[in-house]
Formats: structure tokens, sequence, C-alpha cells
């Protein structure tokens, strides 16, 4: 299991360290940040998910080079990690681990398991040297074979380094090796399954790519959406190259697949067949189509390059060169404008009008939730609005929330917004805690999550799962929304406004009451322009939050506060008939 972890947190962190150097971090920021974690993970190993900084580990860390700064950085990820994790560990990460292994799963395996997952990551974290300084060993060898096969007696090149030290092998005192200790026999791939230097290496692109998918499905990173995304962008570069090897790949290869995407419909890829007809065949239909319907929209074109690149990056990670491989970056779509300028926040009287109208003062009945009447039903469309005003959380971060994500800490409600088997986060910094004010309880929220719990729901929203498992829960909330926003703000879509535009508001808000930046972006789930899951900034804590939220101007006094009223269909445990996106056709429409 070492040996398994290490293996593929090193090609993660490669994966990592070409987008963050695109991105502009420099390599001294990048071992800086790598050295941190991976001293975090290494005292993790060892003392468990509480772990801390003693006068010992202090000790021990100055030994191995850290500076006063680097070592306080230490100590301030590992309280991140310990609060984030709310004194659990990746359970189900480890039960896959261990099931692949064939180990067994009690308790006590898990244990063992959880300091074996965090060695392998600290292992992984502190070669930084040959992530950051180019010092791959591995390529080396692979020389030392070529020139072995060839009958040249390997390393009598001038260019062959007579010896080099790795951190992760020259670190005094805890779990110092990433080796020691050596994975049980069950644990260790089989010889055909090595990476670098092995005859037996896969060459299919498809192939590489579905373990790929595999080792993310494995460690909890990618969804069955997002592998069901990579599958088929997979299936269509090799249809395009023509040759599922890794011998047909190069860079240029990779601007010839962003070519036709822009020239394929926009409908190509959604429908279960549309793969048993050629790719010339679908190119024939696409000059018949309208402009609006060629092509892909500037995020889906983004996604789909960055997703084969992982791929791309995977491959050359397991010993494939590819000629001249860049990346994608000069590649990305650059959308016109500045984000800020592509939605307009939510006026004052906007909010006002929002939450005057039936779902929150009577409707007719669950059919007519927009026609006034006697009736308010507690549910998605009467509370994630005033949740989204607020906590600032994005649609489907609410839309997502399971049951066991209302939490309290020192008597302070809370959402913890992570990912779930419901849907993913927009990007790693998303994960966060977000405290709930006291507009949020007299509303009935909590006693609304109280009821939802009862009745044995691990969905806070059951009414939003879709016939599909495909569709987002917020595209289902999106159906009722709209009608609401509709007779709310009649004019929202010539003013680009969207349900977004409550985080636009709220963002604006909480700056005009004096919130400082990083605050904001700690509520917003920004944190920063270049945070991965290896890279922590400094997190306000959960009370300087609330205070910041309680800033917010309220716009549901005038909400009477009801006896709690579930929806039929969910006391019932009923799939909602109307479970189903209804997605409207103007581009102007969709958040």
């Amino acid at each position: 299991m070492l040996e398994s972890v290490a293996r593929t947190h090193l090609a993660k962190l490669d994966r990592l360290a070409v987008l963050e150097t695109a991105d502009g971090i420099t390599a001294d920021e990048g071992r800086r940040s790598d050295r941190v974690m991976g001293w975090a993970r290494r005292l993790q190993a060892s003392q468990g998910i509480a772990a801390a900084v003693g006068e010992a580990e202090r000790a021990l860390l100055v030994a191995n080079g850290l500076s006063p700064d680097e070592i306080e950085e230490v100590h301030w990820t590992l309280e991140l990690l310990r609060q984030g994790s709310m004194g659990s560990f990746p359970r189900q990460k480890l039960m896959a681990l261990l099931e692949a292994c064939g180990a067994s799963q009690g308790e006590g395996d898990l244990r063992q398991a959880e300091r074996i997952f965090y060695r392998g990551q600290a292992a992984a974290l502190l070669s930084v040297d040959r992530r950051w300084t180019g010092d791959y060993r591995e390529d080396d060898k692979l020389v030392d074979q070529l020139l072995s096969d060839q009958g040249v007696a390997p390393g009598v090149t001038a260019s062959t380094p007579v010896s080099r030290e790795h951190p992760a092998s020259s670190a005094v005192g805890i779990g110092a090796v990433a080796h020691d200790s050596p994975a049980p026999s069950q644990c260790r791939p089989a010889p055909s399954q090595s990476v670098a230097g092995s005859s037996l290496k896969e060459t299919s692109i498809t192939k590489l790519a579905e373990n790929l998918i595999k080792e993310k499905a494995q460690l909890g990173e990618w969804n069955e959406k997002t592998q069901r995304q990579v599958r088929s962008l997979v299936a269509t570069f090799v249809e395009m190259i023509g040759e599922d090897h890794v011998r047909a790949l190069a860079q240029s290869r990779i601007a010839e697949y962003r070519s036709l995407l822009l020239a394929l419909p926009r409908s190509y890829g959604k429908g279960q067949n549309d793969r048993s007809r050629p790719l010339s065949e679908w190119l024939e239909r696409a000059k018949k189509l309208p402009d609006d319907k060629v092509g892909r929209a500037s995020g889906t074109l983004n996604r789909q390059l960055t997703q084969l690149q992982e791929v791309l990056v995977y491959i050359e990670a397991c010993g494939h060169k590819i000629p001249e491989f860049s990346g994608v970056s000069k590649l990305l779509s650059k959308k016109k404008g500045r984000a800020r300028d592509e939605r307009n926040p939510f006026s004052p009287e906007d909010l006002t009008s929002i939450f005057r109208q039936p779902p929150w003062t009577g409707c007719e009945s669950l059919k007519n939730r927009v026609v006034p009447g006697e009736v308010i039903y507690h549910d998605a469309l009467s509370i994630v609005p005033y949740l989204a005003r607020y906590t600032l959380a994005r649609r489907e971060e609410l839309c997502g929330l399971d049951v066991d994500d209302v939490l309290e800490e020192s008597g302070i409600p809370y959402i913890f917004v992570r990912p779930n088997e419901h849907r993913t986060l927009k990007n790693p910094q998303s994960t966060r805690r977000i405290p709930l004010i006291g507009e949020v309880v007299r509303l009935g929220f909590l006693r609304y999550r109280a009821e939802i719990k009862s009745l044995g729901h691990k969905l806070l929203f059951p009414e939003l799962r879709a016939a599909s498992d495909r569709t987002p829960l917020g595209d289902v909330f999106y159906g009722d929304w709209i009608k609401v926003q509709d007779l709310a703000v009649p004019n929202a879509a010539e003013e680009r406004k969207v349900f977004h535009s409550f985080r636009k508001v709220g963002g604006a808000d909480l700056k005009d009451g004096g919130v400082a930046s990083e605050l904001r972006a700690d509520i917003l789930g920004h944190g920063g322009d270049n945070v991965t899951e290896e890279r922590y900034s400094s997190s306000a804590k959960l009370r300087q939050m609330l205070e910041a939220l309680e800033k917010l101007p309220i716009v549901t006094a005038q909400i009477v506060v009801r006896e709690i009223c579930l929806r039929p269909d969910v006391l019932q445990k009923r799939q909602r008939p109307s479970a189903r996106p209804r997605r409207q056709t103007q581009v102007k429409r969709k958040t």
C-alpha cells in the first residue's frame, strides 16, 4: 500500500506542478509549500490526525532544514487539516486501498492504513528536488537501461552525477524513508505493473486513461460524471488521431483536437449512440448547422482540454515521452471581458421582491408555487434562496448538501461545503465551513434539517434527486427557481442577473461592511489564485466568519415563521415526478 500511495501521489504532484508552473508558481514557492505539507503529513503518519508541533517536533524540523517560518506553517497546516477532517480519516479511500491489496478491513487495519497513507503522501511531497529541480532519477535509469540493451556500459557519460541525496530519504526521525518499512507482500504490485524501465509498459492510450480513471475514482477525486466525461473525450481523441498507441501522441495533436471540438456539432457526445457514426459524418452535418449549434462554449472547451491534459500528463508520468508536450494553457479559451462583468448583483429592491413571492408568503399548491395561496412548503425552493443570501454559497453547493453537512461547533451552527456522492465542487478551495447567522435559524432551517434527518433522508433536499444520476441537483432546482425569478425580477435576463447574483450582491455587501478581502475569500471559497489540495493559506476562524456574515443586510425580516411543512413526496420518500432538468433553451437564462 505504501508504494501504491506514494506512486499515485507522485503522479498527482507532477500534474499539479505542471499546472502551477503555468500559473506562475516559482520553483522556490513550490518547494517550500511541498516541504510544509510533506512534514505535516509525516507528523500525521506518526501521531494521527491530532498531530501537533511540540518541542520535539520543532527540533526535528530544524534538524531537517526547515526555517522558523516554515515550521510555523507546518503548525497551522496541521491545525487546518485537523479542522477540515472533523476528527475523522479518509475511511472510504482506505477501505478501497485495503481491498485492492486483498487485506482485511477491520478498525485496526483502517487505523494502520491511515498511517501508511499519510507516509506515502509525505514521501511523495518531500521529493521536491525531483519535481521542482529536475532530479528525474528514473530518466537516468531509463538511459542506463537503453545503453545496456545496446551493449554500452551505463553510467559512464560525463553528465551522470556521482551521487544524489534525496530529501525524502535524508530526513531525520519520523518515518524517515518512504520504503524503510516494506508494505505487506499482498500490497506490492506485480513486476508487470512497474511504470519505469519495464519492457511491458502499457502503450494503449485508452487503457492508460482507464488506469488513471480507476485511480482517480479509488481516491475519490473523480465522481462518475467526470469519469464518463474523460472516457468520452479520450474516445474522441483516439478516433481523431487514428491510432490507439502512445507513439501517435504529440503536442500538435492537442491543437488538432481543439480545432475538432470547435468544428463538431454542439450536440455531439450527448447521445448514447453518437460514436457509432464516424467523425467525418458529424463534421459534414456541422456544415449545415447555424453557427450557434457548432463548437463548444468556452467553459466546456476549457474543461475538455484540461481533462485531456490530465490524461497526457499521467501518460508521461508512466514513462512515455510525448514530443514537444507543453500542455494546453496556450489553447484555452480567453473569455471576453472580466469575470466580474459577466453577471450583475441583485439590487436591494430585487431581494425584497424575491422574498415577497408566494413560496415565502403562501402558495396555492405544490404544483402552483408562484400562485398566491395559504400553503408554505419547506423545501429547496423556499430554503436554498435564503441560504444563498446569507451564506454566499454557490447553487450546486447548496442543492447538494447532505443532512450530515449541517453541523455545530462551540455553539455555532454551520454548513460544511465539501465533495460528496451527489456532486463535486468547483475547485479544492471551495471546501469550507460557513456559519449560519441568526436569521437563518429564525427561518427554521435547523428545524427543517431535523425533520429531514428523522425521516432517514441522506440528501438535505431529497426532492432534487432526478431520475438520471447525470442530472445536477441545481438543474432540477433551477426549473422551479426561474419561475420565481421571472416574477420578482422581470428584466433579469436583460440585466444579466441570475441565481449567482446572490453571491455577487453578498460579496459587495461584505466589502461595503468593511470585511477584509482575505475573510471574504474564505467565505466565498476563493482562498487565493493558486490553491490546490497541497496548498493551504490562512483560514478565518468560524466566529470571525460569523461576525462578518452578520453584517449582511437582512432582507427576509417580513417572512412569518411557520411550522415545518414538508412536501408529500419527501414525507413518503417518493421520487419527485418532475425530477428532471428543465433547461431553458436561451443561453441568457442559464446560470
